[in-house]
């Protein structure tokens, strides 16, 4: 329904108290969206009509032209029902769509601002890539900060528009990283694989690693590389085209890491060679197949969860904490993406 954005709020008072008796509405946070995209106002609704399903949450859409010539802020409010229960009772999140012609973030945060409820933690997901730097303002407020890298065309320098915007604020928000929650299911495989009794006695033998990665998943896979060095704790000592030559300090041995880009999965496929042997993870339908050569009885087929971008957002909304291993994986992530 179109409001005017000054009667938003008496808005929602009046559609609850109309509808009190068949609809209830309920939120844990402030789920904000940012996009300069053309189709943003409808693609994300369609998504935060299947998040809300699990996720109960005022959504604020924000979708910004910056290079329309007049400038003025158009606003909708919704709500996303879902049915709870052999009573037929429906359970909604409300939400609220602006449309920011003629201007961007500037413009964006004093809209947000008016419009949370001021009780719940601020979740915002920024789509898209950074301009020359991020509003220091909004860092006091947000507490999870969403994003997602894999469509970064300069990631290093993403990140470091990132990482002076927040540090420059002093904040306490958390970097959520949706690509890096794509790998999770993958990072669990090849560490479940290394508990095996073989993999983990030759774990010092490693000589190659190498990652299929769709074309389109380059900065995905230097994350799984990144994770991997970090917590084997190997230090880079070169770097090529798709070859990054690593030495683990305890031992002296040279470790290269290989990518090979080929059509599919965002990362198709690990395999660790060790001086005698290999295991290699690898996916296999809706699961990932992970493989010992030296032990082939003891194949395995493990979660590969979900590929839509919906499953990503809930994978991450259910977790908490600050992501440490990623900030531990991405200092090494930004050399790699240089």
């Amino acid at each position: 329904m179109p409001v005017e954005v000054a009667k938003i709020n008496r808005s929602l008072t009046q559609l609850w108290e109309q509808e009190s008796e068949q609809l209830s509405k309920a939120s844990l946070v402030n789920f904000a969206v940012y996009s300069e995209a053309s189709d943003a106002l409808s693609f994300n609704t369609q998504l935060m009509a299947e998040v809300t399903r699990q996720h109960a949450c005022r959504v604020i859409l924000l979708a910004a032209n910056p290079s329309a010539q007049k400038q003025r802020v158009q606003a909708w409010i919704s709500a996303h029902c879902h049915v709870t229960g052999a009573s037929g009772h429906q359970v909604c999140s409300e939400q609220i769509a602006f449309l920011i012609e003629g201007g961007g973030p500037e413009v964006m945060r004093s809209i947000l601002f008016s419009h949370l409820d001021s009780d719940l933690p601020l979740y915002l997901w920024w789509q898209g890539q950074f301009g020359a730097g991020l509003d220091a303002q909004l860092w006091g407020w947000v507490d999870r900060f969403f994003f997602d890298s894999h469509g970064w065309r300069e990631p290093a320098r993403q990140i470091q528009i990132l990482r002076d915007s927040v540090a420059g604020a002093g904040s306490r928000c958390v970097l959520c990283d949706l690509n890096w929650r794509r790998l999770i299911y993958l990072r669990l495989a090849v560490a479940q694989t290394f508990d095996h009794p073989w993999a983990a006695a030759n774990i010092g033998s490693i000589s190659e690693v190498e990652i299929v990665h769709d074309p389109e998943y380059w900065v995905t896979a230097i994350l799984l590389v990144s994770w991997l060095a970090n917590q084997l704790g190997w230090g880079l000592e070169r770097k090529e085209d798709f070859t990054y030559t690593f030495l683990v300090p305890t031992s002296g041995q040279i470790v290269r890491v290989k990518l090979k880009a080929v059509p599919g999965q965002w990362v198709g496929e690990v395999r660790f060679h060790f001086a005698q042997g290999f295991f290699n993870v690898s996916w296999n339908g809706n699961f990932l197949e992970s493989t010992l050569s030296e032990h082939p009885e003891m194949k395995q087929l493990l979660p590969a969860g979900g590929t839509s971008l919906a499953g990503l957002l809930k994978e991450e909304l259910v977790r908490g904490g600050e992501h440490l291993t990623y900030l531990q994986a991405l200092n090494l992530a930004e050399k790699l993406w240089e």
